[in-house]
């Protein structure tokens, strides 16, 4: 059995593994999640817009009524400084919801129209005041369809800072459209999640080119899911063909950690995978690990 190395992964690596993923659907085998609603059609909410009107609308909400954000692109009015703006609605946050450390992502539902053929480019943007302008978080929805629904879902470890979120805005940039253009979209269920059980959200080998005669592999591992000081039973195994070559226990924190793996006697050539599960669990996250000739395999003859 080995024992986790708690020491702190270098910068750029922790960077790596907390970068904003890609926005994609839910899973539908992704483990229970507790939410906290930030935002819908039917909650109440309370929305500023400037240039554009945010009202709650049920046309092509998924269920119940969502916020519909509405804009006639106009080159010529808006701010005196700026005819081509900046269109946009924004909602406070709360004083008692702002602490979002103990949350894992901000997710929401997009379904938009406009008067275009398509949407360009950076159709829409989504900014976190954290807590003010100088300190936000800001992503471009590009991944938004015309004439569909479209999940996104964002790491709140891509946050400036987690424990003070005082507004959420969405904007658009006019210059990115033409004159006269109309645009719509539908925002719904814009709420924060969290793991409501120990789960691994990262698995990174820190050499995913192992050589033969390398003892050693490190793996990072990425927990959440678990409250303060408290810890959960990880296992990770390097496996080829379904066969178990090496395996590694260690109680984990939340947080980034990394267990060393020992390759006892070295591996042969080829390619495994890294698999790593929660003592308990049915899910496993795999990673793949090439192992290659040693250049120092002949010196040590």
């Amino acid at each position: 059995m080995m024992i986790a190395d708690r020491a702190l992964l270098p910068a750029a690596l922790l960077a790596l593994l907390v970068a904003a993923i890609a926005p994609a659907a839910a899973q539908t085998d992704e483990p229970p999640m507790e939410e906290l609603m930030i935002a819908d059609g039917d909650s109440g909410s309370v929305w500023t817009p400037a240039e554009a009107t945010m009202e709650p609308d049920d046309v092509h909400a998924r269920a119940g009524r969502a916020m519909h954000f509405h804009i006639d692109v106009n080159h010529s009015t808006g701010q005196p400084d700026y005819p081509i703006g900046w269109p946009r609605a924004y909602t406070t946050i709360p004083e008692g919801q702002r602490d979002w450390t103990d949350w894992d992502f901000i997710d929401f539902w997009l379904y938009s129209e406009t008067s275009r053929e398509s949407l360009p480019g950076s159709p829409l943007g989504l900014i976190v005041r954290c807590p003010d302008r100088a300190n936000s978080y800001t992503a471009n929805l590009g991944a938004a369809r015309k004439g569909e629904w479209v999940h996104f879902r964002f790491p709140i470890s891509a946050l400036p800072s987690a424990a003070d979120c005082t507004a959420v805005q969405f904007f658009i940039s006019e210059s990115n459209y033409l004159d006269g253009d109309v645009v719509d979209f539908w925002i719904d269920d814009l709420k924060l999640l969290r793991y409501a059980e120990p789960t691994i959200i990262r698995l990174q080998p820190l050499n995913q080119v192992l050589y033969a005669d390398q003892p050693v592999l490190r793996v990072a591992v990425e927990m959440t899911g678990l409250e303060d000081a408290a810890t959960a039973q990880v296992e990770v195994a390097l496996v080829r063909d379904d066969e178990t070559v090496q395996q590694a226990s260690a109680p984990l924190a939340a947080g980034v950690t990394t267990i060393p793996l020992s390759v006892e006697g070295g591996a042969t050539a080829g390619e495994y995978q890294v698999q790593a599960r929660v003592v308990g669990s049915d899910r496993t996250v795999t990673k793949t690990v090439r192992v290659v000739s040693s250049p120092w395999e002949g010196e040590a003859r």
